[in-house]
């Protein structure tokens, strides 16, 4: 039940914290909105731990450089099956850092293109530079952790194939 109230916290909160977004010019407002009602449907199955919500909204390689599990490391990434990516960050996801941090801080927005870039995870027909859709979240703010800590932030990092936000993987920054 305390899993479900914080949730509902989220829900009438997390549409007023997504207005703190970065817009890049290629992005629009109605990219911004699907791509938030993604992330709430994102955190939403992971506060359940519902792994069948999780993979409506995942795609099938995650790439995950916090992931413990068999990762196949290459220059491209650090990727992990989405289901070895939800058992990491499933459980107890809602007393995580992360979690913790998006119901205090928010969220913002961000786009990265990184050109010429094709992951061998991405469908064929994938254009060939990588267009990540970012949410970020201050985890820590600096001196927050520890005195002389620099902060850090985490990010979700989504795809859009077919039209359809996915999750593609996550991200940390000190």
């Amino acid at each position: 039940m305390k899993k479900f109230f914080i949730f509902c916290l989220f829900l009438v909160t997390g549409t007023g914290f997504s207005q703190n977004n970065v817009q890049s010019e290629k992005t629009d407002k109605s990219e911004w909105d699907a791509l938030d009602k993604v992330f709430i449907k994102l955190i939403e199955s992971l506060l359940q731990e519902d792994k069948n919500a999780f993979k409506t909204v995942c795609y099938g390689a995650v790439d995950c450089i916090d992931c413990v599990g068999k990762p196949e490391f290459n220059e491209a990434g650090n990727f992990v099956t989405s289901e070895v990516f939800y058992l990491n960050i499933a459980k107890n996801f809602d007393k995580s850092p992360v979690y913790e941090a998006l119901i205090k801080r928010g969220y913002t927005f961000s786009t990265i293109t990184i050109k010429d870039f094709k992951s061998k995870y991405l469908p064929t027909n994938y254009p060939k530079d990588l267009k990540l859709y970012e949410v970020w979240i201050p985890t820590y703010l600096a001196n927050e952790l520890s005195e002389g800590h620099p902060g850090s932030s985490h990010a979700f990092q989504f795809v859009k194939i077919n039209g359809e936000f996915k999750l593609y993987g996550m991200t940390s920054i000190p």
